[in-house]
């Protein structure tokens, strides 16, 4: 079960990505993310950098829409990986899915990276948390 402080902080989040997306406002985009995460792939195969994920994503006019019940705590609590499924507004249904890496940052998360491989998401969080 999530705290009220962590649930309204990944709302939070998930909000700010969406409205930029929609705006086409990178630099709001880009603050959601980690530096590393932004511009570099750090996944693997089955992952994008936050830079692709905003120009696919307001080209294409999808957002990130998170399954925050399903997110579990990773990196002794550090971080948290989040299911989402890749929502295109337009045709009101999904398109893909994928998994986010989010790290804490005090009271707040930031997306550190992401990709359709559940495994290679989490690698990520172990690479992280050493």
């Amino acid at each position: 079960m999530m705290d009220d402080a962590r649930w309204k902080a990944l709302q939070t989040l998930f909000g700010a990505m969406e409205q930029s997306l929609r705006k086409t406002d990178e630099a709001a985009f880009q603050a959601c993310w980690t530096p590393d995460g932004y511009a570099t792939n750090l996944v693997g195969g089955s992952g994008l950098a936050g830079q692709e994920v905003f120009v696919q994503g307001s080209q294409k006019k999808w957002f990130l829409k998170p399954e925050l019940g399903q997110a579990i705590v990773v990196a002794g609590g550090s971080a948290l990986i989040v299911p989402c499924q890749v929502w295109a507004w337009e045709k009101q249904r999904a398109v893909d899915k994928v998994d986010l890496l989010l790290l804490r940052e005090k009271d707040a998360y930031r997306v550190h990276g992401g990709g359709e491989k559940r495994a290679e998401v989490e690698a990520l969080a172990d690479r992280t948390r050493n």
